[in-house]
């Protein structure tokens, strides 16, 4: 297995990986996901690649492309109640279902996490949506817990 930062060359790979997320997503909410065409996912890929504090790695295994992460970096001056920090983010984990439970998932989380450090991120931190049991144990086995929760009721 191996991770690397992802390039303009990787977009049609990244969407495609990025199109099997989605439609777990979809398929989980279908009133809260849509599902947009190839070139939109495309031209968002490119907007991330072109964003200074967004990084997008890929997992490739012989050679192809079989899952990616995207990570972003924040700093916040803090205010009147909390402390100024740099903090980074796992904006999107996905690996391709023919990949999963190989090894790239994890690989991806331990380039993240590098990558934060090395941005001198003081955290790493993820969402993870209720209906994704599998994602959420997959992140607790990482040593990840629920540091806050966001509570929803459907008007």
């Amino acid at each position: 297995m191996r991770v690397r930062a992802a390039g303009p060359d990787d977009v049609p790979a990244l969407a495609r990986l990025n199109a099997e997320v989605q439609a777990l997503h979809r398929a989980a909410l279908p009133d809260r996901y849509s599902d947009p065409p190839a070139a939109a996912i495309e031209d968002w890929l490119r907007q991330l690649l072109a964003d200074g504090d967004t990084a997008i790695l890929l997992a490739e295994q012989d050679g192809a492309a079989v899952g990616f992460a995207v990570v972003s970096r924040s700093e916040s001056a803090g205010n009147l109640f909390a402390l100024p920090r740099l903090s980074a983010m796992v904006d999107g984990l996905g690996v391709a279902h023919a990949a999963r439970r190989r090894g790239a998932g994890r690989a991806l989380m331990a380039a993240a996490e590098e990558l934060a450090r090395g941005w001198g991120a003081a955290s790493l931190a993820l969402d993870v949506l209720s209906f994704n049991r599998d994602a959420v144990e997959f992140y607790r086995a990482l040593g990840y817990e629920v540091t806050k929760t966001r509570m929803g009721k459907r008007l």
